[in-house]
């Protein structure tokens, strides 16, 4: 392939190899990681809750807070994986080309998808009479609404949905991966229509495995609430995760001397990503919450309630304003300008720190419905965080390494990628 004056400078056989800055700085995360949540279990311990709202009256309240923590961080590891596999698919679908200079992260991460979908199952099925209350026979014979939801809700037919939507992503993931391999190693065209015909399918399929895995894994740990919402509110709060993964991980790399083929554009167009998709999850936050608290019926306000009211849950009250507030205002007032977002060091710190607050958004999801007032931030928590996020960098990274090129050299739309522009006013 003939290269023009524009690309002269780009190394089109650069391989990845992980520094060993980010090997020490990963070990890091996971013993401190393990450290903290050792110290939240020794603290949970000492936890005693008479009443509360939460499924800790089937269990000891430390092991409710485990298991939640558990869900939360297999659900974020799991949503960051399948939604690059998503984020790649939409490019495919669109005709894109802006992003194939940066594809080998997104690709990298979906990637790990057999690991994190492996993690989530067995999460799921093995605490599954912990994390969900509808599990027990005896509440549901006396809970008129658990009765009328049991044909849905019950441990077959739940098991029978897990195994579908995640046996329907590993395919597809596996018909990606190996039409990616393919792609690479011949540059024959037909590889790249097959990924366009995927892409399309996965799209329909993902759309409603997404909405039955929200409803089942997490709105189903409060099984008498409802919202019309959630399931877009769930991808909302994952998408833009995975966006912050994907931003984040590309700064470091091109701060690290790799990604040679990457410009300020690419950055730019990543940054408005994490603008624009940050202004997305707060319409539809606050699209649910609005309509669920305006018409104030019971059955839905329920949910807010144990959230936001400090005689209820206190803990929970300043981490769900906090969590509004990072989300939206962050991102708002810190990307606005065109410039700063292709400042590397700011788009980091922004991208870093929404990685966190959107773990609070999955957490304030499953928390205070599994272990009620067991619950709470602390040590265990960011522990659990720490593991979670770094453990999703390890995967990718190792994936990296695999390529043959962090350039993807027989994509037919390298070119136009190379060469995209972006000039700000």
């Amino acid at each position: 392939m003939g290269h023009s004056h524009a690309s002269s400078n780009i190394n089109w056989h650069e391989r990845f190899a992980m520094p060993a800055s980010l090997r020490k700085y990963l070990l890091y995360a996971f013993v401190i990681g393990i450290i903290l949540v050792l110290v939240g279990l020794v603290q949970a311990f000492g936890i005693h809750v008479e009443h509360s709202e939460g499924h800790g009256h089937h269990t000891a309240p430390w092991l409710s807070r485990l298991s939640a923590n558990l869900l939360i961080t297999s659900m974020y590891m799991l949503g960051v994986s399948i939604l690059s596999v998503f984020f790649l698919a939409v490019g495919y679908a669109a005709n894109a080309g802006w992003y194939v200079m940066i594809q080998r992260i997104p690709q990298a991460f979906a990637r790990s998808l057999p690991v994190t979908a492996g993690l989530l199952a067995i999460v799921i099925l093995s605490l599954s009479t912990i994390l969900y209350e509808w599990t027990h026979s005896d509440v549901v014979a006396k809970d008129e609404i658990l009765r009328h939801k049991s044909g849905y809700l019950n441990l077959p037919f739940f098991a029978i949905r897990l195994a579908i939507i995640l046996g329907g992503w590993l395919l597809f993931w596996r018909g990606f991966t190996k039409n990616w391999e393919s792609l690479d190693s011949t540059g024959e065209i037909r590889y790249f229509h097959n990924l366009r015909r995927l892409a399309a399918g996965f799209i329909v399929f993902f759309a409603l495995s997404w909405s039955i895995a929200s409803w089942d894994w997490l709105m189903s740990t409060s099984p008498h609430w409802f919202s019309t919402m959630f399931a877009v509110y769930n991808f909302a709060n994952l998408w833009i995760t995975t966006i912050c993964f994907i931003t984040f991980s590309a700064v470091i790399l091109k701060k690290n001397g790799y990604l040679s083929g990457v410009n300020d554009s690419h950055i730019h167009d990543l940054g408005k990503f994490v603008f624009a998709f940050s202004i997305f999850w707060t319409y539809i936050f606050y699209g649910q919450f609005m309509l669920i608290w305006y018409a104030n019926i019971p059955e839905e306000t329920f949910w807010f309630y144990e959230r936001i009211r400090a005689h209820v849950n206190p803990q929970y009250v300043p981490i769900f304003y906090v969590t509004i507030v990072l989300n939206f205002l962050l991102p708002l007032l810190g990307l606005m300008s065109a410039s700063i977002k292709r400042n590397y060091t700011w788009l980091s710190i922004i991208t870093g720190i929404l990685l966190f607050t959107h773990w609070l958004d999955t957490f304030m999801v499953v928390m205070p419905s599994v272990a009620g007032k067991a619950g709470g931030l602390g040590a265990m928590e960011v522990g659990f965080f720490l593991i979670g996020a770094g453990g999703l960098f390890w995967l990718a990274a190792r994936q990296m390494e695999k390529f043959p090129s962090l350039t993807p050299r027989h994509h037919p739309y390298l070119e136009e990628s190379v060469h995209h522009s972006y000039e700000p006013m």
